[in-house]
């Protein structure tokens, strides 16, 4: 059996965002210099890790699929031959910099976080407030906020700060 991208799902609760700048970035290097990451796949072959590599593979019509088994117990390196020297650097630039050119989704981040999955040592706390300001607009669009008058009393025509954050919620 002949294995294609085709096979492959996106995971549902992929937390990451992917741009045209981003995914172009990946498709420029994908035809310059072909494949060279290997992308992460559960036994279902559901994307883990490497949504963004199919997506651009995809747009340049890279099709074909070469899927090595793994317990996780192992390091599986990709050799690339035939690389110019140029083209390595390339290759090397091109990885690391699509990686900065792709942002996380708020709204994915939020449903993982109420699901109560642990994010220690992967995001710090102001972070996560960081991105929380960003999906609190997503998540409850028609939030109406309530600020305080000068002596205290509920005040609906004032923003109100968040503390964590700084993320300012302007009353409609």
């Amino acid at each position: 059996m002949t294995n294609t991208i085709a096979d492959l799902k996106h995971d549902p609760k992929n937390a990451r965002r992917h741009n045209p700048r981003n995914i172009g970035v990946i498709a420029d290097s994908l035809q310059k210099v072909g494949a060279a990451r290997s992308i992460v796949i559960d036994e279902n072959n559901v994307i883990l890790a490497g949504n963004g590599v199919v997506e651009a593979a995809g747009q340049v019509g890279l099709e074909d699929l070469q899927i090595v088994e793994s317990d996780g117990n192992k390091i599986i390196a990709v050799r690339r031959v035939g690389l110019t020297p140029e083209q390595k650097t390339r290759l090397a630039l091109a990885d690391n910099r699509a990686s900065d050119l792709s942002d996380f989704d708020p709204q994915a981040i939020a449903a993982l976080l109420e699901e109560g999955f642990d994010m220690a040592g992967m995001f710090t706390g102001e972070e996560i407030s960081t991105l929380m300001s960003g999906a609190a607009d997503a998540i409850v669009p028609d939030f109406q906020p309530v600020g305080e008058d000068e002596q205290g009393r509920l005040d609906q025509k004032k923003p109100v700060t968040c503390p964590e954050c700084g993320h300012e919620f302007i009353p409609k």
